[in-house]
């Protein structure tokens, strides 16, 4: 069974001051305003409808921030459902409140750093992105909130990329001050270029995608991207090696690039859809060995791509000193905190600003 509500982040703006509205339920925990979607409704009116009811504010949608999708059991009929809230950022029209009774105990205006710091202590976890979002869009920073931006490698490795789409790779990467760029070695120069003067690194991909290449080949690889200007390099560990019990090749093949990198950070793609568990741990600590900075799951060219489960395990593996990078398959926000939660320190995804503003993604293969 599926239910679908709406609602959202109100604020006020007074005397140059912004205030977040936010609710205490009758369960003492901190919320947001939210309801079911009501036949012939559309989400923008269910919002604003259940804001008023709830909370005696009238508002104008100022735009839309997120979907959240969680399960839960009915406590009445034990029925499984499939909740979908879509949440909007909400300028208050009127600033009057008038808590509803029967389900909430108090509304309040709330200075920014209150409001997240009640949101974190004492709200519903699946909230947290959604008042991240409201002031991230209203331009306001407030200590403790994540900066999810900062972990993306904005990705595009599809072999029909056009320099059209490269450009607009990296200029969406400066708009939304990704970590990095991933790109294919024949875009190196160009996007390199294109953010020559920002804080956005190139990186690129080495012995991609399947990394059966020779170390050689593979370190001559890297240092022809480095000339170009790439500062991140995520090469494919040599799979088939790994699977033979060759575990000094594995190790001379990172060993090779990590030389050939020159300083540049190496990050090493096991391909963990193709692993057993064994064998992940194994060719974490042979990266570590061989020198690597991180180890990442997936290229997205092949059967699976990153789980939160083969995340903790490879944080577990390497210890907190080095880089787990979570790639393949992450399309929106909640998949990507997910990750962060497990333990992933960067983020590789083509749906990077799809999850900064919060929106659902199709996604596609990098």
């Amino acid at each position: 069974m599926k239910e679908i509500s709406a609602g959202g982040v109100v604020y006020r703006k007074q005397n140059g001051q912004v205030s977040l509205m936010m609710i205490e339920d009758r369960f003492g925990k901190w919320t947001l305003a939210k309801g079911k979607q009501e036949p012939g409704e559309t989400l923008e009116e269910t919002a604003l409808r259940e804001i008023t009811e709830e909370t005696g504010v009238r508002g104008r949608l100022a735009g839309h921030l997120e979907t959240v999708v969680y399960q839960y059991v009915h406590p009445v009929s034990g029925t499984k459902i499939d909740k979908e809230v879509h949440y909007y950022l909400v300028e208050a029209v009127t600033d009057a409140l008038a808590a509803q009774e029967e389900e909430i105990s108090a509304v309040y205006w709330l200075e920014p750093e209150e409001a997240w710091r009640r949101q974190r202590e004492q709200g519903y976890g699946n909230n947290d992105s959604v008042v991240q979002s409201a002031l991230r869009q209203l331009g306001i920073e407030v200590s403790g909130m994540l900066q999810l931006n900062k972990y993306i490698d904005h990705t595009l490795l599809k072999p029909e990329a056009t320099a059209e789409m490269i450009d607009q790779l990296c200029a969406e990467a400066k708009e939304y001050g990704f970590a990095s760029v991933c790109v294919n070695p024949t875009w190196v120069k160009r996007s390199a270029e294109k953010l020559a003067g920002t804080n956005v690194k190139v990186c690129t991909v080495i012995g991609f995608p399947l990394g059966a290449t020779t170390p050689e080949a593979k370190a001559a690889e890297t240092r022809d991207a480095v000339a170009n200007g790439a500062a991140e390099v995520d090469m494919v560990l040599n799979i088939g090696a790994l699977k033979s019990g060759d575990y000094e090749l594995v190790k001379r093949d990172v060993a090779a690039v990590v030389e050939a990198a020159d300083g540049a950070l190496v990050k090493v793609i096991l391909e963990t859809c193709l692993l057993g568990d064994q064998e992940k741990v194994t060719a974490c600590k042979l990266s570590v060995e061989a020198g690597a900075h991180y180890v990442k799951t997936s290229t997205g060219f092949s059967t699976g791509g990153a789980t939160v489960e083969d995340i903790a395990l490879m944080r577990k593996t390497v210890g907190p000193d080095i880089g787990v990078k979570a790639s393949g398959g992450i399309r929106d926000r909640a998949a990507a905190l997910a990750m962060i939660e497990a333990g992933a320190t960067r983020i590789g995804t083509s749906s990077g600003v799809a999850i900064c503003k919060g929106e659902a993604s199709s996604g596609s293969r990098y």
